[in-house]
This record gives C-alpha cells, sequence and structure tokens, in this order.
C-alpha cells in the first residue's frame, strides 16, 4: 500500500517553526503535548509526506481546506510527488493523519493581553491580509542554501487564495525583492507569457513577505522539458530595456565584480571566484554580447501551460506560464535562459555530473541562441558567463545559510577554474559545443 511506502516527514520543519512562530516569552512551538507550563494551545499544525523527501506543513483543523491545499495544482507536480500527496490527501478525508504526521502545537502566554498577541501569529496577519475570518495555511521550506519558506494560503472552502515567500537572511530577502520587481515589470508589459500577478509586499517581524495571486486553477505541468519558443525567451529578454556592448563595460558584468567582492568579506567563501573573474576579464572582456531581462530560472518545474477551448471542448490554443522570478535580473547576457533549461533539465532532473550538464546545455541550446541572435563566437563565452551565475548565486546563498550544494561546489570551482581562453573555443577539451 502506497501509504505504508511513504516516508516519515523529515526534521526540517524545525527551523520553519523557529524562524515562523518562535520560542519567547509570548509565542511558543513544541511536539504535540509538550507546550511548557503557561502556555495555551491555540494552533496546531501537522508535518506530513510530501514524496520526493520532502515535507509539507498544514494545519489539520479545516479538513475540506487541509485537502485542497495537498491537492492543490497537483498536475503541476512529477508523476511520484502527485500520488504521494494524493494518498495522504486520501488519509486525511478519511481521519487517518495520525498515522502518517508529526503534530506540531503552537502556543501562548497565559495571561497575555491582545496588545501583546497583536501581530505575534502570522496566520492572525495572513487572515488580515487575506480579508478571510478562517484560512488554512500549507508551507513548504526546502532545503539547503537556497531554502526558504513559501506558503499557500486557501480559504474555508477551500480555493487558493494566494502565494507568500518569506525572505528570512540574506539572500532570500533579495530573491523576493528581485521577484517582486520582476512580477510588477511584467504587470505593466503586453506579455503572451503569463505570470503571476503580484499582490502584495510587505514586511512582518523582520521578514520580507511577497504575495503573489494563485495560477489559474486549469493549468498543467509540460509532458516533456521543452524549452519555451524563442518568442518568449525574446519576450523575456524585452521586459526590461536591453543594450549591446563589450562585456567588461556592461552594467551586469560591474554588478558581478561587486558581487563577488562582496563574497570576499566577511566569511571569504567565494574568493575564489575574483581569479575565474579576471581571467574571464583579461581573455575575453572586449567581447560584444546582447544584454536584456532574463528569468533567472526558467525550467520544467517552473512552467506549466493552460489550454484553452471552446465550450464544447474543442481546443483553441494554450499559453504558458512562468513563475519563481526570484533569481531574475534587468541586466543580463541574452541566451542565458535557454542555457539555464537545459543545464538544470540535465544536473538536477536527470542528474548528471555537472561538466555533462554543462557541455549538454552549451550543445542542446543553439538553436535558440542563433535564433536569440548570439554570434557562434560568443556561444562558448556565454555558457561560461551562466556558470560563472550560477557559482555567484550559490556563493551568496551559501554565505548566508551555512549550506552547501555537495553536488554543486566544488565541481563548480573545478570547473570554472580549468575553463581558460585555450580551452574555450574546443568542446573536446572542455564540454562546450559552440555550434
Amino acid at each position: 500500500m502506497l501509504l505504508n511506502r511513504l516516508a516519515p516527514a523529515p526534521a526540517s520543519y524545525e527551523w520553519l517553526f523557529d524562524l515562523l512562530v518562535g520560542r519567547t516569552p509570548t509565542v511558543y512551538w513544541a511536539p504535540e503535548g509538550e507546550l511548557p507550563a503557561g502556555y495555551r494551545r491555540v494552533e496546531q499544525f501537522a508535518v506530513l509526506p510530501a514524496g520526493g523527501g520532502r515535507g509539507f506543513v498544514v494545519s489539520p483543523a479545516a479538513h475540506r481546506s487541509a485537502v485542497s491545499a495537498l491537492a492543490s495544482y497537483n498536475a503541476l507536480r512529477a508523476p511520484r510527488q502527485r500520488m504521494a500527496r494524493r494518498a495522504v490527501a486520501t488519509a486525511m478525508r478519511v481521519g487517518l493523519t495520525g498515522l502518517l504526521a508529526t503534530r506540531i502545537d503552537v502556543g501562548v502566554a497565559d495571561g497575555a493581553t491582545a496588545d501583546q498577541l497583536t501581530g505575534v501569529l502570522l496566520t492572525d496577519y495572513l487572515r488580515s491580509m487575506f480579508g478571510c475570518a478562517q484560512i488554512v495555511v500549507a508551507i513548504g521550506g526546502g532545503s539547503g542554501p537556497y531554502r526558504k519558506p513559501v506558503l499557500q494560503v486557501f480559504g474555508a472552502d477551500g480555493a487558493p487564495l494566494g502565494y507568500v515567500k518569506v525572505g528570512w537572511n540574506g539572500w532570500s530577502r533579495a530573491a523576493v525583492r528581485r521577484e517582486a520587481a520582476a512580477l510588477a515589470a511584467c504587470a505593466d508589459t503586453d506579455l503572451k507569457l503569463g505570470v503571476p500577478a503580484l499582490m502584495n509586499q510587505r514586511q512582518w517581524r523582520g521578514l520580507d513577505l511577497m504575495v503573489t495571486a494563485p495560477l489559474p486553477a486549469g493549468v498543467r505541468r509540460m509532458r516533456t522539458p521543452q524549452l519555451p519558443p524563442v518568442a518568449l525567451l525574446r519576450e523575456i529578454t524585452e521586459i526590461f530595456p536591453g543594450h549591446a556592448g563589450e562585456l567588461v563595460a556592461s552594467p551586469w558584468w560591474q554588478g558581478v565584480r561587486t558581487r563577488i567582492a562582496a563574497l570576499a568579506e566577511p566569511s571569504g567563501t567565494g574568493s575564489w571566484l575574483a581569479p575565474v573573474a579576471d581571467r574571464i576579464e583579461a581573455e575575453q572582456g572586449q567581447t560584444q554580447l546582447a544584454f536584456g531581462g532574463w528569468h533567472g530560472d526558467l525550467v520544467p518545474w517552473n512552467l506549466a501551460r493552460l489550454d484553452h477551448a471552446w465550450p464544447r471542448g474543442k481546443r483553441l490554443g494554450s499559453r504558458v506560464y512562468a513563475w519563481d522570478w526570484e533569481s531574475s535580473a534587468a541586466d543580463a547576457p541574452v541566451g542565458f535562459d535557454a542555457l539555464h533549461f537545459y543545464f538544470q533539465v540535465a544536473f538536477v532532473q536527470r542528474r548528471e555530473p555537472l561538466e555533462q550538464a554543462a557541455a549538454l546545455a552549451a550543445s542542446q541550446a543553439v538553436p535558440a541562441l542563433r535564433d536569440l541572435g548570439v554570434p557562434e563566437a560568443a556561444r562558448p563565452l556565454l555558457a561560461r558567463l551562466h556558470l560563472l551565475e550560477l557559482a555567484i548565486r550559490h556563493e551568496e546563498a551559501r554565505a548566508s545559510t551555512g549550506d552547501c550544494d555537495a553536488r554543486f561546489y566544488p565541481a563548480i570551482s573545478q570547473r570554472l577554474r580549468a575553463t581558460g581562453s585555450a580551452s574555450a573555443g574546443r568542446s573536446d577539451s572542455v564540454g562546450l559545443a559552440a555550434s
């Protein structure tokens, strides 16, 4: 039976509750039945397995909304995760949640005044934000250097109200602000690409909150990991004003140097990046490139389609939707999104080693790069710069959390340090196919 094969919920929920609830004289969280004396329970959450070794936190009190939280947008998930969520939703529906869940109590201090409790509970704050007397909050947090809480908020009837991303450290705060800026820019542009609407951006108890509207109910997972049409890639580049010029003179490159310098102090975790950038600048700094907006994480699991049909069911067409713009930028080398798509499919989805994933990305992206107008001679440099961008991103996140993606680092350091001018144009020595 599938329920028996589900792994227990991981213990990674602890950092989520420390962050979103805390343990203070006013509010405290603890495993079920273990609140200290002087606290009364006001909320309870269940930490459930959600497939793929992931945990999923949801309030089991409002069963209809909790079941909706588990089933929400299941058509976007991988088959194994979809089956796991359906199994847990079934268990919740028939009252078997206790067999699967770790329960967490949230309590407030006995005798705490209304003024003392104002703004203490995130669920109360979200009720006010969404204007609903009753909500269910489902929370995912992820793991590793890029982890951050992502909350789904549902009404009492199970209808999704919105998503809330939480910036809690240096990297994640910058991430939610980048995404908010990108979504605001998208709203000012007539796009064929669908994006979530930005509903709100505010701070709560020192955390950055970014709220987006739900995706349309009918969105479906892409059946094959297919790069969106070049017309949509070009549309993304044009969300922000573009320009062309030498790499070394570009605002993007100046930003790269600033980010690398910041990583060298005070932790020094990214000190290895400066020599890599120096080498690129010395060897290829005068290369002409086009610059424009990029999504930053255009991958199959951040994409979906919405099919449109006539009332009798005849298919009229479909629209591609893209979310998770937290790594977006207004001024990046054109072609990054195509390279990133193929690299992540190979590295994350198919679990290829980094060296092979980079080679596959450089080769598979060629048709899109050609259609985007990237000259053949510039493509090896573009692939090199994309890996440098990912390396900086990893080091920024690692500096904030102390966590490292062991599959990515130190392999990325070895790759970038080994790639130089003598091998930049030869796929047999650096794994980059230029055409």
